[in-house]
């Protein structure tokens, strides 16, 4: 039985990271090391100026690590601090809403734990499934008996881990964005997809001499064919691969012809 590590960006008391412990401590040793509170729209910021805490406490008969953190810092914590050998992957989640889209995936403290383990040289596996606001009005997605909800989320988690740690190149996928809708079973279709490129417009807005941020609204709009927004849209499993290079290959072509023609003035 390999260790993996796990985290999020909710909060250890999340429903949907509950979920995700229970389910994956079936097949494997987790380690969950996750914030003490919820740090979502983190994105894989790393805290510098601040002392960072790590106590640890049961849930559902689980040890969970707790850290004053980001989730990217609970994926250095865990790495280089709680395991003595290097786990077989990193997953985050079973986070609440969805992470699609590249300014969303930017900003997601899910994706950035993942990014985080990732550009540590762990494939990191980030999972999100969609809440629709009628189950966000009535549910505490903060309360053991919201785990049921994440039913299917989770048992789609391990079925995906399981075919991509499978294969010869299954360690080759570093980084993974895995977005699951709300009626999803683990028999739903799966479809490998890219980040729709869309801004979410404005995030603060003022009320009462504050500026209060305030998520946008998904949009089911300008439905691309191999979009993540038009899988979702569609009932399928989005698989996202992302790569970590930030490196544009037709600028650089562009810069660099720019570059040639200068130096021979």
């Amino acid at each position: 039985m390999g260790v993996v590590l796990v985290t999020n960006d909710d909060g250890y008391r999340s429903a949907g990271y509950v979920a995700l412990i229970d389910e994956l401590s079936k097949r494997y040793e987790v380690l969950a090391v996750a914030p003490v509170a919820g740090r979502s729209w983190a994105g894989k910021s790393v805290s510098t100026c601040k002392k960072l805490r790590v106590k640890k406490t049961r849930v559902h008969g689980n040890d969970v690590f707790l850290v004053n953190g980001t989730p990217a810092d609970c994926v250095q914590i865990g790495l280089y601090h709680l395991l003595s050998d290097k786990p077989l992957f990193m997953v985050s989640g079973v986070n609440i809403g969805l992470n699609i889209g590249n300014a969303r995936m930017l900003s997601s403290g899910t994706l950035g734990a993942a990014m985080e383990s990732a550009l540590l040289g762990l494939p990191g596996i980030a999972v999100s499934l969609m809440i629709p606001q009628s189950i966000r009005d009535k549910v505490n997605l903060y309360d053991d008996e919201a785990c049921s909800i994440f039913h299917e989320a989770v048992r789609i988690t391990d079925k995906i881990i399981r075919l991509i740690m499978s294969g010869q190149s299954g360690r080759d996928v570093k980084l993974l964005s895995v977005n699951i809708p709300y009626d999803a079973t683990v028999d739903s279709e799966v479809m490998v997809t890219k980040p729709f490129k869309a801004s979410y417009g404005q995030l603060f807005y003022k009320s009462k001499g504050f500026y209060v941020h305030r998520t946008p609204d998904l949009r089911f709009v300008d439905l691309e064919e191999d979009s993540d927004l038009k899988a979702i849209h569609d009932g399928k499993i989005s698989l996202t691969p992302v790569d970590l290079s930030l490196v544009c290959d037709s600028d650089v072509v562009l810069l660099r012809g720019i570059l040639k023609g200068k130096n021979k003035d």
